[in-house]
């Protein structure tokens, strides 16, 4: 049996080690880094003059900002002051509206790929996706006059890849929402797609798609069944089991016969209860009467014999 075991657990090894089928490969990555890029947010005696902004036209229903106030939102840059108006015109819009006509609205399902692409095309345009919150903190609004002190800034993982952040701000999360710097927590979003935001990474400066959004629609994760075990520990505890059985039937077939030990006497007197006892004299008496029946018996001397 411990060579069969050991080749089962071999030939185990050897099929998900070089027999398992093809891995599919995963969405394809997206460089996010902002070229030539060196990030300044303030610098003592620079003037910067922009360029003026492109004609912005869309449909006024469509948006969730005025087109002019759109028109000055820079991608690939942080924030900056041009931005505020589009910014707060598009809070002000998700305050007025509810999360359950947000939910049935027609916003365009998108892609990471589509909003990073095409950040022209979306912008202040209702979009919704599904994802990951990996990261989830609040952060200070700046001073404005509409009674916005802070919203919830989410670090998204989208669903369909690749492995790239879509940032989320929330004005509110739902009761009993996960946050801090480490979560996973499955959300989908239903909001204004706002820039191509520049940020600073641990490596460079980099860029991710930025959306604005009322709340996520998050289901909690059913928790794990208390004392339940996986598959993998029953088929452990199964072959754990069959190794022990197997050694104890090796050494109970390969082993000597026990004899079970006779207990020593406890009461020398019941012991010796049923043998017959003799003195020295009665045993002397006993061989001397043993040794007479065992002598033969002389013939009679005839009358007439003379010595």
């Amino acid at each position: 049996m411990p060579p069969a075991i050991v080749l089962f657990l071999a030939l185990s090894w050897i099929e998900r080690a070089w027999l398992r089928p093809p891995v599919e490969p995963g969405p394809a990555q997206v460089d996010t880094r902002l070229a030539g890029a060196h990030l300044e947010r303030t610098v003592a005696d620079a003037v910067v003059i922009e360029a003026e902004p492109e004609p912005f036209t869309a449909d006024a229903d469509e948006l969730g900002a005025s087109a002019s106030s759109l028109a000055d939102v820079r991608d690939d840059t942080v924030f900056r002051p041009g931005d505020e108006a589009a910014w707060f015109q598009i809070w002000m819009t998700l305050r007025s509206t509810d999360l359950s006509a947000l939910e049935r609205s027609e916003a365009r399902p998108v892609s990471f790929i589509e909003l990073f692409g095409q950040p022209k095309s979306f912008r202040g345009r209702l979009v919704r996706f599904k994802g990951t919150v990996h990261r989830l903190q609040k952060v200070e609004a700046p001073a404005n006059d509409y009674d916005i002190s802070g919203y919830w800034q989410a670090w998204v993982e989208p669903a369909d890849g690749p492995a790239s952040p879509i940032v989320v701000y929330f004005l509110r999360l739902p009761a009993g929402m996960p946050h801090g710097m480490r979560v996973r927590e499955p959300v989908d979003v239903v909001g204004y797609f706002f820039k191509r935001w520049a940020y600073e990474a641990s490596d460079t400066v980099r860029t991710a798609p930025l959306v604005m959004a009322l709340e996520p629609v998050w289901a909690p994760l059913p928790p794990p069944p208390a004392g339940g075990t996986t598959l993998g520990s029953y088929a452990l505890l199964a072959m754990a089991g069959l190794v022990i059985a197997t050694l104890v039937a090796m050494r109970i077939a390969g082993g000597k016969p026990l004899h079970r030990a006779s207990p020593p006497p406890e009461n020398l007197a019941e012991t010796l209860a049923d043998v017959e006892l003799f003195s020295p004299a009665a045993a002397l008496e006993q061989l001397a009467a043993s040794e007479r029946c065992s002598r033969p018996t002389p013939p009679p001397v005839p009358q007439d014999y003379v010595p």
